[in-house]
């Protein structure tokens, strides 16, 4: 399966479902990562870039893509809506994962709004939950207990963000924790990333419906090498 992750911020997508991106990848899922912006507002953006770079590498993702529309600023524009759809072209996901439409944060509310629109040929596109995410009504409960200290050094690669209280283990532990007591999935799933459905679309089988008509992601993608990782920083 293809998964596509889009977020507002460096950091974003780390926090609201990196446990499930990481255990993607050791399963034998293909990862892409999209950044809306460098996250200039909260620090340097070479730096953050940099950040994100290990990051991915981390995860194991085929492919970062870094765009550079301006941190806190974002509309929902056509220009933006077709840098979305353009890397959904270039990925061919089979999922989307991206912001709440609730979102406190504006940046992430027009972000969630606009992959839904550039997202709407793909099967499914859920959202994903943060700490500081308010009336989040979780449709899904992933298990990342075998993942959860995984994600926690994952975080950790966002040194220049340390001082947020977000960021914290405490926060995100307790956050996963929290979910995992509500899921009821069982005494033995200690940690969890809850994230709501826009949409879904499920096959023979009651799982995610796989695009099994679309055109392989571009040659350099589809030959990807497992110890190099595919870049692109819009200019």
């Amino acid at each position: 399966m293809n998964i596509l992750a889009i977020g507002a911020h460096p950091d974003d997508i780390e926090i609201g479902c990196g446990g499930m991106l990481i255990k993607a990848v050791k399963n034998g899922h293909s990862v892409y990562l999209y950044n809306i912006t460098q996250g200039e507002k909260a620090g340097d953006p070479q730096l953050r870039a940099a950040e994100l770079r290990r990051t991915a590498r981390y995860i194991g993702a085929k492919a970062l893509y870094i765009d550079k529309f301006p941190d806190t600023q974002l509309s929902l524009t056509s220009d933006l809506i077709n840098h979305i759809e353009s890397c959904i072209s270039m990925c061919k996901p089979d999922l989307v994962i991206t912001h709440p439409m609730t979102d406190t944060h504006h940046d992430h509310r027009v972000v969630a709004e606009a992959s839904i629109e550039a997202g709407r040929n793909v099967s499914n596109i859920l959202s994903y939950e943060m700490p500081l995410t308010k009336g989040f009504d979780p449709h899904i409960y992933y298990d990342i207990s075998d993942s959860m200290d995984a994600k926690l050094e994952l975080l950790s690669l966002f040194q220049s963000q340390s001082h947020k209280m977000f960021l914290e283990s405490k926060a995100i532990r307790g956050l996963a924790q929290y979910r995992a007591l509500q899921s009821k999935l069982g005494s033995d799933v200690s940690y969890v990333e809850s994230f709501q459905i826009v949409k879904v679309a499920l096959d023979g089988n009651f799982g995610f419906l796989n695009n099994a008509s679309r055109i392989d992601a571009k040659e350099p993608l589809a030959n990807h090498n497992p110890q190099q990782m595919f870049e692109c920083i819009y200019v």
